[in-house]
């Protein structure tokens, strides 16, 4: 019985048992139980009980409402990052046991707070790829190869384009703002991958911009605007791209 100045919320693995179920496994369910109910020194590990696996947690009574705000702000989706990631972590566990979940309140199965599809949720779909015109920002950092056809690397942040290709003549006018940011137009193959991200698989340049006659922090507020763009982490991209370009992070 549990005292009533405090509440159990119960995350309900629809697979294993408590004998069954590995310790490595048990220990991310419960990893991700803790961090999307968002209350360190407040939730406490209670008991498993049989019936599947049944992952109980105690609440003490003068946090009660901040769990119970923090689970409903989740089932909003409404809470922080780190909380629903939690939640897609318990989902995904479940996805790959081949199970479903939720979680109730007290001992009333029946009293289900939030939902996990697991296995039941629509399979990702990966598209493409597709080839379309568009533009690619960045600094320049390899240019390569010694046939026809000319291998380039673009340096965004964090982020680096490869698979960028262009002819000899084009590849001996860019070389000459190696370091520098410009902007190459041409045709991009796309791929979307099946977590909603979109990889570059090849570019084809045919023109470009050299960007070193703007000013650069207008350059570097561009790039950091810029959907996907690893600058817009940066503390200090200026004095990031001064070192690019001084040849300070190794590249040759």
């Amino acid at each position: 019985m549990t005292p009533d100045n405090e509440k159990t919320l119960t995350l309900y693995i629809k697979a294993y048992t408590p004998i069954t179920i590995p310790m490595a496994r048990l220990a991310k369910y419960m990893q991700a139980f803790a961090a999307m109910l968002s209350n360190e020194h407040g939730v406490h590990f209670s008991e498993l009980k049989c019936g599947s696996t049944q992952l109980v947690a105690r609440v003490d009574r003068e946090e009660v409402p901040k769990v119970e705000n923090q689970l409903d702000r989740v089932r909003r989706k409404d809470a922080s990052q780190d909380a629903l990631r939690a939640w897609d972590e318990i989902d995904r566990l479940l996805a790959d046991d081949n199970a479903t979940g939720f979680i109730y309140e007290g001992e009333n199965q029946t009293a289900q707070i939030i939902e996990f599809p697991g296995i039941q949720r629509p399979k990702p779909v990966k598209y493409g790829p597709f080839t379309q015109d568009g533009s690619l920002d960045g600094v320049l950092v390899s240019v390569t190869g010694a046939d026809q056809t000319i291998h380039i690397q673009l340096q965004n942040g964090d982020l680096k384009y490869t698979g960028i290709e262009t002819d000899r003549e084009t590849a001996r006018r860019l070389a000459q703002h190696f370091f520098e940011p410009i902007r190459l137009h041409g045709v991009g193959r796309w791929m979307r991958e099946d977590d909603g991200t979109w990889v570059l698989k090849r570019f084809k340049v045919h023109s470009f911009d050299a960007l070193k006659n703007l000013e650069l922090a207008d350059v570097v507020e561009e790039l950091r605007s810029t959907e996907g763009s690893k600058w817009s982490k940066m503390e200090d991209p200026l004095a990031a791209l001064d070192d690019l370009r001084d040849g300070k992070d190794g590249l040759h």
